[in-house]
């Protein structure tokens, strides 16, 4: 079997930086990884293609697209090319009041009309120059946050979709209490609780806003996660089984096969062959 890395972050120091879509990484990006920050990945020209989390997406002249922490990517640049805007969840921090959470969009590949396109070229172009001076100074960072900043609402006001901001507040807390909890929390009262909700309020806007219910969801999540611990670890599927919390391992079976209509190690190889490893 290839290889196979598991998590990339950025260096200790550095919130942020921006790079070229072909620059030289300091891990094999050829091989399925994970980053503990974000990518926004703006594509100029050329063409490529990139699995996140299993759907694969081409790479055309106008297209970006948003890797979320934790998930699954293997990027194919070909020949394109067009910047890469990394960044850790602590830069929040500083672009208050926009929340990490604020950024659960449904799909990876963002539609931007070109005028929002070419401003975000910008931007990124300005971050990256002043990162890149040597001399910068307090106010050189606040404007790098602020130029972050005007991104992200940018990409946020683009995936509107109608549903009050409270509803979407409260949907993009529940997928990320999810993804907190999966391998220990299966129940929909137990989100409700977390998020001080009623579990029938809970259910209203999950429907509202994914048009599926909590349970759907919390079972999408686990069968996700078990999908990226299949092609990142080399662990046996009665090893992935008790990580998540199984009672048993053909309970674990039962699960995948209701949800796919594969067994487990099906699954398996199924993932493995579609990024040819």
């Amino acid at each position: 079997m290839t290889e196979i890395m598991d998590i990339v972050s950025l260096p200790t120091e550095q919130l942020l930086s921006v790079e070229s879509l072909d620059y030289s990484n300091s891990y094999n990006y050829k091989t399925p990884h994970r980053h503990n920050y974000f990518e926004i990945i703006l594509v100029n020209e050329g063409e490529g293609h990139q699995f996140i989390d299993f759907q694969k997406y081409s790479l055309s002249k106008g297209s970006i697209y948003l890797v979320y922490p934790g998930q699954v990517h293997l990027l194919r640049r070909n020949q394109a090319n067009g910047l890469l805007l990394q960044f850790k969840k602590d830069i929040f921090e500083f672009i208050f009041p926009i929340r990490h959470y604020d950024l659960f969009f449904k799909q990876a590949e963002l539609k931007l009309k070109l005028k929002d396109f070419e401003l975000l070229h910008q931007l990124f172009k300005q971050i990256e120059i002043l990162n890149l001076n040597q001399d910068s100074t307090h106010l050189s960072f606040c404007k790098i946050y602020s130029y972050l900043e005007i991104i992200l609402i940018t990409l946020i006001e683009n995936q509107s979709t109608g549903v009050f901001f409270d509803q979407v507040n409260f949907s993009a807390k529940f997928i990320l209490a999810v993804g907190e909890n999966i391998k220990t929390k299966r129940k929909v009262v137990e989100y409700a609780e977390l998020l001080s909700l009623p579990k029938d309020k809970l259910t209203a806007i999950c429907k509202k806003t994914f048009g599926k219910t909590p349970l759907k969801i919390i079972h999408e999540e686990l069968l996700l996660e078990i999908k990226r611990e299949m092609i990142l670890n080399e662990a046996s599927l009665k090893e992935i089984s008790y990580d998540f919390n199984f009672n048993n391992p053909a309970n674990f079976s039962k699960f995948i096969k209701s949800n796919t209509g594969k067994s487990a190690s099906e699954l398996k190889a199924e993932l493995l062959t579609l990024y040819n490893l």
